[in-house]
């Protein structure tokens, strides 16, 4: 597997990208997307070469970018197309080093490599049956694999969003299998009936199978589904590194088209789910502001019987390969 930088990683929403440049960061590389006159999404490096004014203060004209400082404008190769009040001509080098850029499941990708990727952007679980979908993005100060660990970890959820999701006085006990995925892992949990909290009793009838996983080099996802292996509900959050020690999360929530109409669906659960994640933001930020109490370059996270994710995903993200190892059985109260 490559590294960080030689993949694909979301960084907006493609109903942001309209008639408007649109700024964003990747890793330490600040960014403007916008469209070209075809509809292509692009992303240049987030300056003009002239004196460095942001690019995404400017407009898009003609699927062109302008800047808002001398109106020089720049194509999506990056080459200057226009210098107003020069008879200069447009020269044929690229003054901005175009960025890879591609659409896909409803995000902008942008891939920091001078090489041409061939492998695509990781998908969400594909699924046979019409879903209702809809967006909610966030930011957070941690780490991925912090809230990689944390979105995917069960057995936060009875303190973190007590009521919520579970309850530690009514626990159940459950089956669960670890396995590598070619590109990540994931824990299948079986026995488990409908969950205590609010939301799994609002759109559950019961529970069949539930998955936890995760996918180089940035999805997380969790998935339930019924006695007759129909969705209940798939949640897919991309973690994307943004400077300054921050992650842009972009979440995608899926659930079977059934009788409540999308628009109040959409309503109820993206009230509940800004709740659950404020949750985990400030445990996140509070987690990350403590290790800096503590700074230790060798101090690592003390890994219990019940993280069944936590190491793999450290593995995953620290050595950038495929994991190897025979399916894991589990049985604990969750």
């Amino acid at each position: 597997m490559n590294s960080i930088f030689h993949q694909w990683w979301p960084v907006a929403l493609s109903t942001q990208l309209r008639n408007k440049p649109v700024a964003s960061q990747l890793h330490d590389t600040p960014l403007v997307l916008f469209r070209t006159r075809e509809g292509r999404a692009a992303a240049l490096p987030d300056r003009c070469p002239h004196r460095f004014a942001p690019l995404s203060a400017g407009k898009v004209c003609d699927g062109q970018i302008e800047c808002p400082y001398h109106g020089w404008r720049f194509s999506a190769d990056g080459r200057c197309t226009r210098i107003p009040g020069s008879d200069q001509a447009s020269g044929s080098k690229p003054l901005l080093d175009s960025l890879a850029c591609c659409e896909a499941y409803g995000l902008v990708w942008v891939s920091l490599s001078t090489e041409t990727l061939l492998t695509p952007p990781v998908a969400p679980a594909h699924q046979h049956q019409i879903l209702d979908t809809f967006w909610i993005t966030d930011r957070v100060q941690c780490s991925l694999q912090d809230a990689a660990e944390n979105f995917l970890d069960g057995f936060h959820t009875h303190f973190v969003h007590s009521g919520w999701i579970r309850h530690d006085k009514q626990r159940q006990k459950i089956s669960a299998q670890v396995h590598p995925l070619a590109d990540g892992v994931e824990a299948v949990y079986s026995e488990e009936g409908k969950q205590s909290g609010i939301i799994s009793r609002l759109f559950e009838r019961e529970r069949g199978v539930s998955m936890g996983r995760f996918r180089m080099p940035c999805l997380a996802e969790i998935e339930y589904r019924d006695g007759n292996d129909a969705l209940n509900l798939l949640v897919s959050v991309w973690l994307v590194p943004c400077g300054n020690g921050q992650l842009q999360l972009f979440a995608r929530i899926a659930t079977k088209r059934g009788r409540l109409p999308a628009i109040i669906k959409r309503y109820i659960l993206s009230k509940l789910f800004r709740v659950i994640l404020r949750q985990d933001r400030l445990m996140l930020e509070k987690v990350t502001h403590n290790k800096l109490r503590f700074p230790d370059p060798l101090l690592t996270p003390l890994d219990g019987e019940q993280d069944l994710l936590g190491p793999s995903i450290r593995k995953l993200l620290e050595d950038g390969q495929p994991l190897i190892f025979e399916e894991r059985q589990f049985s604990f109260w969750l």
